[in-house]
């Protein structure tokens, strides 16, 4: 339920973004190409991403990067989650079983995330490699 929820909730995003950009294309810089999909199960997943989608719209040029949040709760361990960019994981964490943490847990995630981004990036544009597609650097 809650992903189609966050399906329809992208779908009505970008329509929204997609008519104000047809509206001004001629003065406007190009159209935001990130998204962040949310596969999380539990609640404390939920409010993960919650917080973290918060903070990460926060950042500065967060809308042309693409991110995957999942999540694998696990009875034992509590929730474990991941967050991907360009096909690699770049955190992986295990949230409380208290949720009252979840706030400062999202937002160091994002400082993480958000540097490993930037680093990332930049050693694709300085890494060149004739026989390697820009993926499988």
């Amino acid at each position: 339920m809650f992903l189609r929820v966050m399906f329809i909730a992208v779908t009505v995003a970008f329509a929204t973004r997609a008519a104000a950009a047809a509206g001004t294309a001629a003065s406007a810089p190009a159209a935001a190409n990130g998204v962040v999909t949310v596969q999380t199960i539990t609640t404390a997943g939920h409010e993960f991403s919650q917080y973290f989608l918060a903070a990460w719209r926060d950042q500065d040029g967060s809308d042309d990067v693409t991110l995957a949040i999942r999540e694998r709760p696990s009875a034992r361990f509590g929730s474990e989650v991941w967050i991907d960019y360009a096909q690699r994981t770049v955190l992986q964490l295990r949230l409380p079983p208290a949720r009252a943490a979840l706030p400062e847990i999202a937002a160091s995630a994002v400082q993480h995330v958000w540097s490993t981004v930037q680093r990332t990036d930049a050693e694709r544009k300085l890494f060149h490699d004739a026989d390697l597609a820009p993926d499988e650097f």
